[in-house]
């Protein structure tokens, strides 16, 4: 089965958050699990919340370039769904690079979008592979800039 969601498909403009308050791994998980249970997108926010963690379990969500994808799949889903978030100083996360993470792109994937995780996270790590997005992902205070720069890189 070929993968037809994209990043357009998925990003939700009310869950980005460029002043998020987490200040370790458990809050800022839980604050991004609220954004998309207030968007709607949650059948159970802690039903999410341990699919998130039992990916962390897996292994490291953090890339480098103090940013992380966290994600989780599960019938908690309503409709698989991005947010993406930002804080002012850095958390602690296991990641493949060095340093803390200020920026987090994190997917809510239901159960029945068997393809949809892998596509879609290779979709963001292509954009992020431009460090020009990074950059814009770790400054900006446009949250439209946010929307657009991972739908602009889809195209490219």
């Amino acid at each position: 089965m070929v993968s037809s969601m994209t990043i357009k498909d998925v990003i939700n403009p009310s869950c980005i958050n460029l002043h998020m308050k987490g200040k370790d791994k458990k809050s800022i998980i839980e604050e991004m699990a609220d954004m998309f249970h207030k968007a709607g997108v949650l059948n159970d926010r802690n039903g999410f919340i341990n699919a998130v963690y039992e990916r962390e379990k897996e292994g490291p969500t953090g890339i480098g370039d103090q940013v992380a994808i966290p994600h989780g799949k599960t019938s908690a889903v309503r409709k698989t769904s991005m947010a993406v978030g930002r804080v002012d100083h850095g958390v602690p996360w296991e990641s493949l690079g060095d340093g803390d993470t200020r920026a987090f792109v994190m997917f809510a994937v239901n159960d029945n979008d068997t393809s949809e995780l892998v596509s879609l996270l290779s979709q963001v790590a292509v954009a992020l592979c431009d460090k020009s997005v990074i950059e814009t992902l770790l400054t900006t205070e446009n949250t439209a800039e946010i929307y657009s720069l991972f739908n602009r890189k889809e195209e490219l």
